[in-house]
C-alpha cells in the first residue's frame, strides 16, 4: 500500500496533478482539432480549417473563462474548496495551456516544412528542369 504524501506536501502535489490533467485534457483536445479539420478538407476541398488558428484561440478563450471562474467565483471559495488554492492552480493552468499552444505552433511548423519541401520536389523534374503543371485534370506538365 501506498503511503499518503504529508500534508507539505498536498499542494503541491495537487498542483503538480492539475498541471498533468490540463495538459493531457489540452492535447487530447488539440488531437480533435487537428483531427475535425482534416475530416473537413477531405470531405469539402474547398474549405481551408486552419486547425492551429483555431487551437489558439479556443486556448485563449478557455484561459479566459478560466481566469473569469478563478477570479471572479473561487477567489474567496472557503470551505472544501480551499485545499484546491484556486489562485496557484489557476496558473498551472495557464502554462499548461500555452505549453498546448506551443506545441499546436511546432506542429504547424513541421507540417508547412514538410508541404514545402513535397511542393519544392514537385516542381523540379527527375533532370533537374523546372517542370510546370499545366492542367489539373489531366496532370499534364511543361518542362522548361
Amino acid at each position: 500500500m501506498i503511503a499518503p504524501l504529508p500534508a507539505s506536501r498536498r499542494p503541491l502535489a495537487l498542483l503538480m496533478h492539475n498541471f498533468v490533467c490540463c495538459l493531457l485534457s489540452n492535447l487530447v483536445l488539440l488531437a480533435v482539432v487537428r483531427m475535425a479539420c482534416w475530416f473537413i478538407r477531405a470531405m469539402r476541398p474547398d474549405l481551408t480549417p486552419h486547425a492551429t488558428r483555431l487551437f489558439i484561440g479556443m486556448m485563449a478563450i478557455l484561459c479566459a473563462f478560466d481566469a473569469a471562474l478563478t477570479f471572479l467565483v473561487f477567489a474567496d471559495a472557503g470551505g472544501p474548496w480551499a485545499i484546491y488554492h484556486p489562485v496557484s492552480a489557476f496558473f498551472a493552468r495557464t502554462v499548461a495551456y500555452a505549453l498546448a499552444a506551443a506545441v499546436a505552433l511546432a506542429l504547424a511548423r513541421r507540417a508547412a516544412r514538410r508541404n514545402a519541401r513535397e511542393r519544392h520536389a514537385n516542381e523540379r523534374s527527375k533532370d533537374g528542369a523546372l517542370v510546370i503543371e499545366t492542367s489539373p485534370y489531366s496532370k499534364s506538365t511543361l518542362p522548361m
